[in-house]
């Protein structure tokens, strides 16, 4: 059994399941196309408040996630798949074009935010980290992914913000400018 089989077989597993709770559907529906809005609500609010760190915080989100992006633009242009209801049967819950499905963009944007309030140590970091597994999930569920495309974006999320925390932000030229009291706040502890 190929990668391809077994990624498709994965996804037939969880599309079968759609159409079968309307309930279930449009929750599936709500995470699929709509709780994205609620990451960049999120991004918005922590520059807004200005709080212990929150603009860094913010920044460092915004930055991965253009990263991720940028990453997944390269990959396309190289690379084309096809979504799943362009080539099989599937029970689709949400219209979508028929652009390229390998990395999947909500993946690569829910996680990239996600994982950098992980590592910034949030107190509502483990929420924000089932929300995005949720997105993840949910793209399946729909019928606008394959599993792997949703792997795909979300390591790609994970490595931007990794590389964004821990590198980028971490660049000695940028130190006085994070430490500054626009971007620090108003109290300077890392937890928002």
């Amino acid at each position: 059994m190929s990668i391809g089989d077994l990624d498709y077989s994965w996804f037939e597993w969880v599309n079968s399941k759609a159409d079968h709770n309307v309930f279930l559907d449009h929750i599936m529906i709500f995470f699929a196309d709509y709780l994205q809005y609620a990451f960049a609500l999120l991004l918005v609010v922590l520059f807004l408040i200005n709080r212990n760190y929150s603009r860094v915080i913010a920044m460092q989100a915004g930055f991965a996630l253009v990263l991720g992006f940028a990453v997944n633009r390269v990959i396309r242009f190289f690379f084309f798949r096809d979504r799943p209801f362009v080539s099989h049967e599937v029970h689709q819950l949400v219209e979508h074009s028929t652009s390229s499905s390998f990395p999947s963009d909500h993946a690569t944007a829910a996680f990239a935010i996600a994982f950098t309030i992980i590592l910034c140590g949030s107190r509502t970091r483990y929420i924000w980290g089932i929300l995005a597994i949720g997105i993840a999930l949910s793209r399946v569920w729909v019928g606008v992914h394959y599993p792997l495309d949703i792997m795909a974006g979300a390591l790609n999320g994970i490595i931007m913000a990794s590389f964004t925390h821990y590198i980028v932000f971490k660049l000695k030229p940028l130190n006085p400018i994070f430490e500054s009291t626009f971007f620090s706040g108003r109290n300077t502890t890392r937890n928002f």
